[in-house]
């Protein structure tokens, strides 16, 4: 691609413009009525968006747009959003602070998005077809020579689930290339979309959440971690699913402790015996050797990751923490988990722990911390999502301390009152419908209707 000339006044001008005319336009509301200071002081909720705004230009600072050869990329997302913000405006509505957060949360989700796209797409699948084409040809499948740089091909990073995996993919790496790549992402797509649908999402807020970045990037690169997260949304009603996780990734075990509360320990045993059982029946069958090269490859793995920091930690915790460290706050954070009483709202806190507690980090690893973010009443949702709209990094875990303020502050969390600017509607926290697929709202009093922000 061949480089843009940037002539950075002439873009600066146009913003300008953009924004002198939204400033014109919104003269009956506190943008326009008002100077700054007095706008935040009549309404404090002005300063959600501000912040989202001051964030995302601080990330994107440095980015192009669409590549690294591109156009700065802060002038092309503010934008879209004066842009948007105006058709919001001439469509009759009112400027309040939470559509314009929104509205910056976004736009950023999508411009950001744009960006990834022009990475290596599917290079997560392409290391789990590696492998189980590896296992079929009687290659050895698990590398135990340490990465001493990024390669090139980002389908060679080290294969590390483990064995009893390895017939699912010897399986699909069968199938020609373009057919199992179409079966891989449409699984994963229905299997996001159910998830989505399982914890209580409407229809239109799916198809929003495919945009942020958890989704789009684990959809792009074919992560595991999406079909995973179907099986996390699903445990409310089959807690079984818990188990299924772990195989893959280890520290999902962590949201596996949900299963001990007394209810579910029948479906904790006949979950963890059938586990056990497969992974027994594996060892004669793959063979111990087998199993004994995962272990060397783990360990190789950490190694690894102290030679590529930046590139095999991502930004998990375990990147900036000793493991020490990482371990004894994963703890905390899971007792603190542990301690809420409700079934729904102990399990939303158990996908906040696994984030913390995983000792490498890439955005689709945040989708089991979606519930406990849907938790959050509105304002303090869209602080917490649009922080997590743009590249990932430790401004990610600002959000989950938000999440942890509420678990201690009532007033931050959703109450059960029809809010059309939160995910969850009417519902207080996600999964809506227990077990036996009676609807939450059912139990309790009629809940009172929010007027919209538009309409105040």
């Amino acid at each position: 691609m061949t480089s843009v000339p940037i002539d950075a006044p002439e873009i600066a001008a146009r913003i300008a413009g953009l924004a002198d005319r939204l400033r014109r336009a919104t003269g009956r509301g506190p943008l326009g009525r008002t100077d700054l200071v007095r706008a935040i002081v009549e309404e404090p909720r002005w300063l959600v968006p501000l912040a989202l705004a001051i964030y995302v230009l601080g990330v994107t600072w440095t980015w192009e747009f669409p590549d690294w050869q591109g156009v700065p990329f802060p002038p092309v997302w503010l934008g879209a959003a004066v842009v948007v913000l105006g058709v919001w405006h001439r469509l009759g509505r009112t400027l309040a602070p939470l559509p314009v957060a929104a509205i910056v949360v976004v736009t950023a989700m999508l411009a950001t998005d744009v960006t990834a796209f022009w990475t290596q797409p599917l290079r997560d699948l392409g290391v789990y077809l590696k492998a189980g084409e590896a296992w079929l040809s009687g290659a050895p499948v698990y590398s135990q020579t340490p990465l001493a740089e990024r390669p090139a091909d980002l389908s060679n990073y080290p294969f590390l689930y483990p064995p009893v995996t390895l017939p699912l993919f010897g399986a699909l790496s069968a199938v020609p290339w373009p057919l199992a790549s179409a079966l891989w992402v449409g699984a994963s797509f229905a299997a996001v979309l159910y998830g989505l649908r399982r914890i209580g999402l409407a229809w239109r807020w799916c198809v929003l959440m495919l945009a942020w970045p958890p989704v789009a990037q684990g959809l792009y690169v074919g992560n595991v971690a999406l079909p995973l997260f179907a099986l996390f949304a699903a445990a409310v009603a089959r807690p079984a699913m818990l188990v299924v996780p772990p195989i893959f990734k280890l520290y999902s075990g962590v949201a596996a402790l949900w299963l001990l509360r007394r209810e579910h320990l029948r479906d904790l045993l006949s979950g963890a015996g059938l586990v056990l059982a497969v992974s027994l029946v594996s060892i004669p069958v793959l063979g111990a050797g087998l199993w004994a090269s995962w272990f060397g490859a783990l360990q190789t793995y950490q190694v690894s990751q102290r030679l590529l920091p930046q590139y095999l930690y991502g930004f998990g915790l375990g990147r900036y923490l000793p493991l020490v460290a990482l371990a004894v706050l994963a703890a905390l954070v899971t007792i603190l988990a542990l301690r809420a009483r409700e079934r729904r709202e102990q399990l939303s806190r158990l996908g906040v722990a696994t984030v913390v507690a995983s000792p490498s980090l890439f955005p689709h690893g945040w989708l089991v911390a979606l519930p406990a973010l849907l938790r959050l009443d509105s304002i303090w949702f869209w602080l917490a999502f649009g922080l997590t709209a743009c590249a990932p990094g430790l401004a990610w875990f600002a959000a989950l301390l938000i999440v942890g303020a509420s678990w201690f502050v009532p007033a931050m969390r959703k109450r059960p009152v029809d809010d059309p600017w939160h995910p969850l509607g009417a519902a207080a926290m996600a999964w809506p419908r227990d077990r036996d697929g009676v609807a939450d709202l059912l139990t309790r009093p009629e809940p009172t209707r929010m007027v919209p922000p538009n309409n105040r």
